[in-house]
């Protein structure tokens, strides 16, 4: 790719202590570079430190976009106002142009700039005029006012605490967890809700006591006085555009058109994970019409002889390379190299491993990290068109088991059959009951039979988990179940998924972009009629039947739009393929490579004893090949409870 207009970095990490009680910041200079160099792999261009006042300033940087402009943090004609920043604004030219016209003038052609003079114009509500990815910090001197604010789905992390009387922000929980004034406790109900779902956040919580997360499309506003939270975007509810299916094909088409376009500009060039899937299958075909970019393509998983490789991921990734001219290759990893790069990612991200993909996308990005800066990546399109068919569809089991007295008593035992193999019960007091039933990997019942008592009452006693799902679906009144699941699946999946590609790519050195969480796309696809995006085909049979059924036998459609597009740029082949993503044996080798070395954690670990039941360590050394799923959040769990408390 050649160079564009502007002048960005991206993929950096941002540090800060505020002491509420203006006295001087008591961690030493030394601690403080400390706390900010375990980012060093998210910025190992340039590294800074400003402290004044009650204030002390930290940035790592990794440079994108003109080395020489963009250093931080940056500072205020006037010396009033501070900005620390990590993301990418696309819109940074057509915001320049504006804010020019209001007197403001610009002496370098970074994003930096223009993210400060918007800040400076418009205050807080500036975020509501940014199209891009970020999280940024801002300190106004005069007033002793602090200024945070993520990006509307989460692609760059932003956590802090409240460390005695300082208020201590950073881009990654390590930074944080250095502080000489914080104490490492975990957070139990934050780690039953792992166990149940990979997720390493439950809200604002973190797996470590104290340190909280910043939640997408929120902003904080922190004083002597006071901390305040708003959110300043929501997604729009269904239905509120009529048009037809095929406008609704052709305007998706060009909007992830020019979501892709802007995120091409870089003076380093941009290559792509290639996942097989349609997703980034379709991104590819974009991409290839984007003025014919010729492209890097990786495609990574597991080695296992078990799929044959015209059934693989790789096959179809490569058929995609072939069709669209990328230049294409494979990262295939065996079990030890596995899980040699999993206990690297463990030790470097301090906290559990999200899901067994992480390691082979850290695998991809270090590979393209050899000849690109920049990686596009799928993330963000199931979660945006209801690509999770029994995920998403399940939600019709909610409302189903509440109307089995008015179904005929034939179709009412079918049902009822149906559910009761699914879920085992008949049921739901709540949405939020029926979607932690539907999608965990180890449900809290399943955990009161792994915990000791305190660490079952310490996660679950005071129902947290379950009300914080209650309060997602309340959030979304008089819509259908259906569409407040994918709702709920937008926020909360897919706040992980990014979560855990930016992490994974960090720790290689590369920024990834991820043109599905475009806001401008995901309005448009949401205000469409629901069934835009996933329905039941209108030539199935009409009975009811449970969602599971109606998967297994093809009956439900999702990401009809997108799945529209793609069947215009690329062959059947690619365009229909099931959903895919990165291939992992994990629960094979869990089962099997490493099941001695699984059982002996269990038995051996301090920590794994201490809170897991002596008759649970036993059944868990036992575990039948069909359950080895569980092995890998608990064993993640167990090796971090080592590492940090033992």
């Amino acid at each position: 790719m050649g160079a564009t207009e502007g002048s960005r970095q991206s993929m950096c990490g941002i540090l800060g202590i505020v002491a509420r009680d203006r006295s001087e910041v008591d961690v030493s200079d030394s601690r403080v570079t400390a706390m900010r160099d375990t980012m060093a792999a998210r910025g190992p261009d340039d590294a800074t430190l400003l402290r004044r006042q009650n204030v002390v300033l930290a940035h790592r940087r990794l440079a994108i976009r003109d080395p020489s402009a963009g250093t931080q943090p940056w500072l205020s004609d006037d010396g009033q106002t501070a900005l620390i920043y990590n993301g990418e604004i696309y819109n940074d030219e057509s915001l320049r142009r504006f804010l020019m016209t209001q007197g403001f003038h610009f002496r370098t052609r970074c994003d930096t700039e223009v993210l400060m003079n918007a800040w400076l114009h418009w205050g807080p509500a500036c975020v509501e005029q940014l199209r891009g990815m970020f999280a940024f910090a801002v300190y106004d001197f005069a007033s002793e006012l602090l200024f945070l604010a993520r990006d509307r789905f989460g692609i760059k992390p932003l956590f802090h605490a409240e460390i005695g009387s300082q208020f201590v922000f950073a881009s990654s929980i390590a930074a944080i967890s250095k502080h000489p004034g914080f104490t490492k406790r975990p957070n139990w109900e934050t780690l039953g809700h792992y166990l149940a779902t990979f997720r390493i956040t439950l809200d604002s919580d973190t797996v470590y006591k104290g340190i909280k997360t910043l939640q997408p499309a929120r902003t904080l506003l922190v004083n002597e006085s006071s901390i305040r939270e708003t959110t300043y975007w929501s997604p729009p509810s269904s239905g509120k555009e009529s048009l037809s299916y095929d406008d609704a094909v052709d305007r998706f088409h060009e909007t992830i058109s020019q979501a892709v376009s802007i995120r091409l500009r870089s003076d380093v060039p941009v290559g792509m994970m290639l996942s097989g899937g349609v997703d980034s299958n379709l991104l590819a075909c974009l991409l290839n019409a984007n003025d014919h970019v010729r492209m890097t393509a990786r495609c990574g998983g597991g080695r296992d002889s078990r799929i044959p490789d015209d059934d693989s991921d790789f096959h179809f990734a490569r058929r995609c390379a072939e069709h669209v001219g990328f230049e294409y290759d494979e990262v295939r990893m065996d079990a030890d190299a596995y899980q040699q790069t999993w206990m690297h990612l463990l030790d470097a991200y301090q906290t559990p491993v999200s899901t067994p993909t992480d390691a082979i996308i850290f695998r991809v990005a270090e590979r393209l990290r050899k000849s690109v800066g920049v990686a596009i990546g799928g993330e963000g399109a199931d979660e945006v068109c209801c690509g999770y068919t029994l995920p998403h569809y399940s939600a019709a089991d909610y409302d189903l088991s509440h109307s089995l007295q008015s179904l005929a008593p034939e179709t009412q035992r079918r049902v009822a059959d149906q559910l009761l193999k699914r879920y085992g019960t008949l049921t739901f007091a709540t949405p939020g009951a029926h979607y932690l039933s539907a999608n965990s990997l180890i449900h809290p019942d399943k955990q009161a039979a792994l915990f000791r008592e305190p660490y079952f009452l310490e996660a679950f006693a005071d129902g947290r988990v379950e009300e914080s799902y209650d309060a997602r679906f309340d959030a979304f009144p008089g819509m259908s179940n259906l569409e407040k699941t994918a709702h709920v699946l937008l926020q909360v999946n897919l706040e992980c998924l990014l979560a855990r590609l930016d992490s994974a790519t960090m720790w290689a050195g590369l920024e990834a972009r991820v043109p599905y969480t475009d806001h401008h796309l995901v309005e448009q696809v949401l205000r469409q009629p629901f069934g835009y995006r996933i329905d039941r085909r209108p030539d199935d049979p009409s009975r009811d039947d449970g969602a599971a059924e109606l998967v297994n036998r093809g009956a439900v459609r999702g990401k009809r739009v997108l799945r529209s597009v793609a069947e215009r740029l690329m062959p059947p082949e690619l365009s229909n393929r099931p959903k895919a993503s990165f291939p992992t044996p994990v629960p094979y080798w869990l089962a099997n490579d490493w099941r001695p070395w699984v059982c002996e954690l269990y038995r051996q670990s301090a920590f794994a004893n201490e809170v897991f039941r002596p008759e649970a360590i036993d059944l868990l050394t036992q575990m039948p090949e069909q359950l080895s799923a569980w092995h890998w959040p608990l064993v993640n769990m167990i090796l971090w409870g080592e590492i940090n408390w033992r």
